[in-house]
């Protein structure tokens, strides 16, 4: 489905290639936005309006951690994966309370698999708050009760 908009960031040059391959072949068709640094990501998600990010959490001795509340505030609907060699220490930096969705250590997942678990996160709608009172749907269209 054209129009999912997938950022990966990852400074290993050759993570980043397969990123892009797996996500460029597969039939969704997802458009695609690369970093190799952490420098300017939080303004070029800003730009791009991502529906799915992965990031890697080491970046030499830093971690992505200091960029996670200010790339949700960002990009408040898209799905933040933390892509990892070690989810023990991205969790212990409390990336999910910082702004991520799930943690997903390299060595557990597939590169296919890592694909279709971000296009599918993406490609599921907001969810749509309905007002009991009104029966009124309050985000999105609205329609009446059936």
């Amino acid at each position: 489905m054209p129009g999912v908009r997938v950022l990966i960031v990852d400074d290993e040059p050759d993570i980043l290639d397969l990123l892009q391959i797996w996500f460029g072949d597969d039939d969704r068709g997802a458009a695609l936005a690369c970093y190799s640094q952490l420098d300017g990501v939080v303004e070029g998600a800003a730009d791009f309006g991502p529906d799915a990010i992965v990031l890697d959490f080491w970046f030499g001795a830093r971690t992505s951690a200091g960029i996670l509340r200010s790339l949700r505030t960002a990009c408040p609907r898209a799905t933040i994966f933390i892509h990892t060699a070690s989810s023990r220490a991205a969790i212990s930096e409390n990336v999910l309370s910082l702004g991520a969705d799930r943690v997903i250590e390299k060595a557990s997942i597939g590169i296919d698999e890592l694909v279709t678990c971000v296009l599918d996160a993406a490609l599921v709608p907001a969810p749509t708050v309905i007002d009991l009172t009104t029966a009124e749907q309050t985000a999105g269209t609205t329609s009446s009760p059936s």
